[in-house]
């Protein structure tokens, strides 16, 4: 009795062969800017906290 991986050997081949045919020009930068801009707030002190621990526990 064995285990039929097909389903999931089609699924890790179309994930491939869509990062393979993936167009980076089709990025639509606009929408990227504006989830940029609202979660900045939110972000940004926690990037701040991780410089912090990294400067501090390793030099970077």
């Amino acid at each position: 009795m064995g285990v039929d991986t097909s389903g999931l050997q089609e699924l890790i081949i179309m994930l491939f062969r869509w990062i393979r045919d993936f167009d980076v020009k089709t990025i639509n930068t606009e929408y990227i800017q504006q989830l940029l801009t609202t979660f900045a707030p939110i972000w940004n002190p926690i990037w701040a906290l991780v410089n912090q621990f990294l400067g501090e526990k390793f030099g970077f």
